[in-house]
């Protein structure tokens, strides 16, 4: 950055809201610029408060509360991740015409490498962490993060020169026009209801990834992206495709050979499917989706193919994300806890052949689980639910299959040993958030892994 650039930045006074990891990252961003800022969280005991008292002693810091006005000195706004975008102070900051900016906004005005970006309902983190695998694989010096890991202002400090970002609906919706290398989304469905009011909001925000993207990558079995692209994209973009069938000329897709299915671009047949570690129908399109962005950067880096298949091939999946727990005597342990609704849980359970014993259940979000019945009609499966809307998965499934309803995780478990006697695949594929009964979603998936090994 230049002199200039640091007075000017020396001279804001910026209100950070939220002393989460995001608000850390942003502390320790302004801590370089010799910043001075004011801090404000809803929580008493923010997580991340020690840590920005620490990068910023002289900051103030407003705990239990966010203000409802702007205080007068300050000359931006920085707002973090799943605060509402109608606060009155954000409401106040507007009317002043004061910039409310995101920490994604002060990485990219500050990042010099080409830029990546993951979105879509499910499948962000393993495709953001499969690229960077592919990109490291093949020689390029890469580096993931953004809504998974490392939080983007912080990526600042690596010696890369590609980023790949994760990016959530939360994140676009308070970010300004992102000049990305390339960008994908690759899945919608109803998510996040509870925060952006509908479904049309919610892919308003994810569309707004696509907005002065150099290549679009889109999702060739998704007509609704098709679509989102082609309303939200630069004319100028480039559009390269992937998806389960036969590809076009500049596209990724999957072929049929002699000896089985191979991962394609064009008539080009690059890797078979049998040699990925990551199990599922929907792996098959994440690893696509992940071709297609890597490749995006053939024109400025030397990105061998040979180089990217070695990375595809050795990349095992994130954890809790249709991870195998445990196998013996034809009985499988699955871990999907990853799987936060109903979309995630669907791609799941169609990814499972066979007897299928199912838990699910959490914190719905506002979905209403209308897609569920209709994928476990005809199978054979018995499904266990737990948390707080348990009732309403044994409401829409009382014509479906047999459903019981479980006190705890350690409970679920203990009957679905019961059930899978005799073979088949217990999947924790929760359809739910995890926040009613857990911290997050891993220690659920952890929790799931414990009462297994105690039943086993």
């Amino acid at each position: 950055m230049n002199a200039i650039a640091d007075q000017s930045i020396a001279r804001s006074r910026p209100l950070v809201l939220g002393l989460g990891l995001t608000g850390a990252s942003v502390a320790a961003w302004l801590a370089r610029q010799d910043a001075h800022a004011i801090f404000a969280d809803s929580r008493e005991k923010p997580p991340q408060l020690q840590r920005v008292r620490e990068l910023l002693p002289a900051a103030e810091v407003i705990c239990g509360a966010i203000p409802d006005a702007v205080p007068a000195d300050v000359t931006e706004v920085i707002v973090s991740p799943g605060l509402p975008m109608d606060l009155p102070v954000l409401l106040h900051a507007r009317a002043r015409n004061l910039p409310v900016r995101s920490d994604i906004d002060l990485f990219v005005s500050q990042c010099k490498g080409r830029v990546l970006g993951v979105t879509g309902s499910n499948g962000k983190s393993t495709v953001t962490s499969l690229t960077e695998t592919m990109l490291k694989a093949a020689g390029v010096r890469a580096v993931a993060g953004g809504n998974i890991g490392t939080p983007a202002l912080d990526l600042l400090n690596t010696d890369a020169d590609v980023f790949v970002l994760e990016l959530s609906s939360f994140q676009l919706e308070r970010s300004d026009e992102l000049p990305l290398h390339a960008a994908v989304v690759l899945n919608l469905s109803v998510d996040h209801i509870d925060h952006h009011g509908s479904f049309e909001e919610y892919s308003q925000a994810k569309a707004r990834i696509y907005r002065h993207c150099g290549t679009a990558i889109v999702n060739r079995d998704a007509s609704e992206v098709a679509a989102m692209v082609n309303l939200n994209s630069d004319k100028g973009a480039a559009q390269v495709g992937f998806g389960m069938g036969i590809p076009s000329s500049t596209d990724w897709g999957v072929i049929d050979a002699d000896d089985g299915q191979w991962i394609a671009r064009g008539t080009l047949a690059v890797m078979p499917v049998d040699a990925l570690r990551i199990f599922g129908r929907h792996n098959i399109q994440n690893v696509l989706a992940a071709f297609a962005l890597s490749d995006s950067l053939s024109a400025d880096f030397d990105v061998p193919l040979d180089g990217l298949i070695a990375g595809a091939q050795i990349f095992s999946g994130l954890p809790h994300r249709m991870q195998l727990v445990a196998s013996e005597a034809g009985m499988h342990w699955v871990d999907d806890s990853k799987a936060t609704n109903e979309a995630a849980s669907l791609a799941s359970i169609n990814a499972v052949e066979g007897r299928l014993i199912l838990i699910v259940g959490g914190d719905a979000k506002g979905g209403e689980l209308r897609e569920l019945p209709q994928a476990l009609a005809g199978r054979d499966v018995h499904v266990i639910a737990i948390g707080k809307d348990r009732e309403l998965f044994a409401e829409r499934l009382a014509d479906v299959c047999d459903t019981r309803l479980a006190d705890s995780m350690q409970a679920a478990v203990t009957q679905a040993a019961e059930l899978v006697q005799g073979g088949g695949t217990v999947l924790l594929a929760p359809a739910c958030s995890s926040l009613d009964m857990f911290r997050n979603y891993a220690e659920r998936g952890d929790c799931f892994a414990a009462a297994v090994r105690e039943v086993l």
